[in-house]
């Protein structure tokens, strides 16, 4: 049992509620979830509250003789339906049509699939939900602990016993075990709990299982065929799906499937019995690659379609990584990847992690050639967004081809951090003609503008500044380019500024800050919320900038804060989350805040 205070469970109110809400509707209640879930537990505290009898599946064909004895005008629990799943199913079925007024609420891995059934799935326990769970198990985690195990109860109240063993590190599932364990002995350990269902499997199902732990934060249909399978593998996912193995999810009209932490190490364990994880990870490294190389290619006319499914991936990119850089001729492979995904590390808010992988695959020592080029070049802008010219500079040296304009915009860029201004101009002139001759809009000719704009502003050339910005921006929009677009903005907004125009200003900045809440780039979105918040003089506003940028050395651009220490004093508020702050920025109400209406997966 994983009730562990007398008001009840942690973090399933919700859960409770669903349940007495689906009761209002049907007859017929199955809750699901996967192993260690608490299913047992929340369907006792339910059968407390209602007065209700418990039957344990476990015991068999028994089981159906006591049913029937307590079946009638009342409520009863049906625990454990897994095990006994053929007999079960269609004696509940009989049951309820001889007795109108019998409601039954069953526990089971998987549905009844029995007409009027509804069913409801236990998901994870949040992240604040799981750390109040071990507090009141009397025990803290080390977060880089809590990190390794996911969010099933079973799994919280084995780790917490560990932990008072004084144990923490190893392979995770040697971790997951309690002898005195009051529950089933099913759930003494982990891999017991999740053993019953890998042998309820299908071969076909397990394998997919296996190589399915691979993945890092999930992965979709496409995913799983390209990884898992010799075959169709559609039926066997939505088979460990069925059996609450695999959880399934729906956000912007993409469907991800997910294997909890623990399901994930058992399937790993069995990779590695069967011999399959090198190949498995081969394949992992391939799927990735050819995806990251589509991103590239529709970047241009794609950006946040891509920008929501790279950063889905996130996990699995950079687990494609350490899988080459792990394998001693796998540096070529690893440069390819990391210098292809410029545009998740340079637009998407992953400057700093995006230099950190690079700075590993330069380590590994690739071959010279177009691929290295390309890995340093990105390095190079990142380098230089972070505000490190020296970095970015060395990046530069280090190129075999020092001919590419992209290269000679780089350094366009840090000129002017340096502040040789008629140097960077220079360089971008000769940049925008390699741009030009090479028919490359995007990340040559566009973000071109926005080190123009940057340098004449700098050199106090508002009037010209302003000039370049708004042919940028018509450029920008004509070929439907909106992250450049969001740059130029805010740099328009300062110009404006200092121009004293400030009501266009206020309009360029919440214009930019828009975009940026859109790719998620947390340096672009500190730097729109400090500068609307000079705008309004609000110092709540201000105040969250100052908190974002905390973390975030290097991304301030001098412009900005040359604004804010030129600005009139504004009154001190507390500072608010950057979620919250760029709302209020926004002039939005909680309920229309695009994260107010996000789906928690």
């Amino acid at each position: 049992m994983i009730v562990v205070s007398g008001d009840g469970l942690v973090g399933r109110d919700a859960d409770v509620e669903g349940v007495e809400e689906a009761f209002r509707r049907t007859r017929l209640v199955t809750l699901t979830g996967p192993p260690g879930a608490g299913k047992t537990a929340l369907a006792r505290v339910i059968a407390a509250r209602h007065g209700a009898r418990v039957v344990d599946a476990d015991q068999g064909p028994s089981a159906l003789a006591e049913i029937g004895l307590l079946a009638g005008d009342g409520f009863l629990v049906v625990d454990g339906c897994d095990r006994v799943l053929e007999l079960l199913v269609p004696y509940i079925g009989v049951m309820l049509q001889r007795h109108p007024g019998l409601a039954i609420l069953a526990t089971c891995r998987q549905s009844l699939a029995l007409p009027g059934e509804r069913v409801v799935a236990l998901r994870e326990l949040a992240a604040g939900h799981r750390e109040e769970l071990l507090g009141r198990l009397g025990v803290v985690a080390p977060p880089e602990t809590l990190r390794r195990v996911d969010g099933l109860p079973l799994t919280l109240v084995l780790l917490a016993a560990a932990l008072r063993r004084g144990e923490s590190g190893g392979p995770l599932l040697d971790l997951l075990w309690d002898l005195g364990h009051d529950g089933p002995p099913r759930h003494a350990t982990m891999r017991t709990a999740i053993g019953w269902s890998h042998e309820q499997c299908t071969p076909e199902e397990r394998l997919v299982w296996a190589r399915a732990s691979v993945f890092e934060g999930g992965f979709d249909l496409e995913a799983a065929q390209a990884v898992c399978g010799d075959d169709d593998v559609t039926s066997a996912v939505a088979a460990l799906v069925d059996r609450s193995l695999v959880t399934r999810s729906e956000s912007r009209g993409r469907v991800r499937f997910h294997l909890p932490e623990t399901v994930r190490a058992f399937g790993s364990e069995w990779l590695s019995r069967a011999g399959e994880r090198e190949a498995t990870e081969h394949r992992h490294f391939h799927h990735f690659r050819t995806l990251a190389r589509r991103a590239e290619a529709e970047w241009q006319g794609g950006q946040l379609r891509w920008y929501r499914r790279m950063r889905l991936e996130r996990g699995n990119l950079i687990k494609a990584l350490d899988s080459r850089l792990s394998d001693p001729e796998g540096a070529d492979d690893a440069q390819d990847l990391a210098g292809t995904l410029w545009f998740l590390w340079a637009c998407c808010g992953l400057q700093k992690e995006g230099a950190a992988q690079l700075a590993r695959v330069r380590e590994a020592g690739g071959s010279p050639g177009p691929e290295q080029d390309k890995a340093l070049w990105t390095a190079a802008w990142l380098h230089a967004a972070l505000g490190d010219p020296d970095a970015a500079e060395e990046a530069l040296y280090c190129c075999a081809n020092q001919g590419p304009a992209r290269l000679t915009q780089v350094s366009a860029w840090v000129a002017a951090q340096r502040g040789a201004f008629p140097e960077a101009l220079r360089l971008i002139r000769d940049a925008r003609e390699g741009h030009r001759r090479d028919a490359d809009l995007f990340p040559g000719f566009l973000p071109s503008y926005t080190v123009i704009a940057t340098t004449l502003i700098r050199m106090g050339d508002l009037a010209g500044a302003t000039t370049v910005l708004r042919e940028g921006r018509e450029l920008c929009v004509t070929t439907g380019e909106i992250w450049t677009r969001s740059h130029l903005d805010h740099l328009l907004a300062q110009a404006e500024h200092l121009m004293g125009a400030a009501s266009a200003a206020l309009t360029s900045a919440r214009g930019a800050l828009t975009t940026a809440r859109q790719f998620g780039d947390p340096a672009a979105q500190a730097a729109g919320v400090e500068l609307v918040g000079v705008l309004t003089r609000d110092g709540a506003l201000v105040a969250a900038a100052d908190l974002a940028w905390a973390g975030m050395e290097g991304l301030r651009s001098p412009v900005l804060a040359e604004i804010r220490d030129r600005a009139p004093a504004i009154p001190p508020a507390a500072g608010l989350g950057l979620d919250d702050a760029v709302a209020l920025a926004l002039e939005e109400s909680p309920d229309e805040s695009p994260d107010a209406k996000r789906e928690v997966w």
